[in-house]
């Protein structure tokens, strides 16, 4: 028998009785908007590692909506999650991060972009008026006050496809600049687009940031955290993930992730 099935077993007996009581099912809150979508991918993941103890269903939402939810009173959970101070006080997390993310960056025109050094600062950008655009509904972190500071020249958009928005926006020449993702900018503008687009990383990011499990601070939700922590400290977890990061990244980016990713956390890397 695989040391992983066997693993789910003794996980399904150790949390069998406390969790086959519970009358609400877990709702799993996903970010899939698309059959294209990378989340979905997580989404059968985890949906298939907590129906071993726990009756979960999958629901989509945005953003905005699902850290709101996160936050609420109901027994919901959702995965690759940015914990921050401000979350950690209403939101369960997960002790090990379920992804590690390739950071943000800046994006604009090329002649926008042509004189600046490969990393910039984003304050410094605002400071000769650029006017930027942000998804309104995620924290970012550090940027957070520099953001408050110059408020009228930042559009925070919000919408059911901010993955989206914000390249079209750019595009559009309705903004200087986006902060955004890689993979929302790859997936939202043709090749013809993204000739004119430049990017620049940002100077007051990390190189790289954490996902985390998290869950309401519900019953069922502490009970999940629990199975979660637990699942993550799997050598078959480890592999998934870094399966995805090669997947999704280029081999010297992957490899660079996966490296800050275990210098910061302790794996088990061989059956007991």
């Amino acid at each position: 028998m695989p040391v992983f099935t066997k693993f789910l077993i003794i996980l399904h007996v150790l949390l069998i009785s406390s969790l086959s009581h519970a009358n609400e099912p877990l709702t799993l809150l996903s970010r899939a908007n698309a059959s294209t979508d990378g989340f979905l991918n997580s989404d059968k993941t985890f949906e298939s590692l907590l129906n071993h103890t726990i009756n979960t269903k999958l629901q989509w939402t945005n953003q905005a909506r699902l850290i709101k939810r996160l936050m609420g009173n109901e027994a919901v959970c959702s995965y690759d999650i940015i914990k921050t101070p401000e979350r950690e006080k209403h939101i369960l997390f997960s002790n090990i991060p379920t992804t590690i993310y390739e950071q943000r960056k800046i994006y604009a025109f090329k002649r926008t972009l042509q004189n600046f050094p490969e990393r910039v600062s984003v304050a410094q950008l605002l400071e000769k008026d650029f006017t930027l655009a942000v998804d309104s509904g995620t924290s970012y972190q550090k940027l957070e006050p520099v953001l408050t500071k110059y408020n009228e020249q930042i559009a925070a958009i919000s919408s059911e496809d901010t993955s989206s928005q914000l390249p079209q926006l750019l595009i559009h020449n309705r903004i200087d600049m986006i902060v955004d993702y890689e993979v929302n900018v790859l997936g939202a503008l043709t090749s013809e687009q993204l000739k004119q687009i430049d990017s620049r990383e940002i100077a007051e990011f990390p190189e790289f940031v954490n996902g985390y499990f998290a869950c309401s601070k519900s019953e069922l939700g502490e009970k999940v955290i629990k199975t979660i922590n637990i699942l993550m400290n799997t050598p078959e977890i480890y592999d998934r993930l870094q399966k995805s990061l090669q997947q999704a990244y280029s081999a010297d980016t992957s490899s660079a992730m996966m490296l800050a990713y275990s210098q910061e956390h302790v794996y088990l890397t061989s059956d007991e």
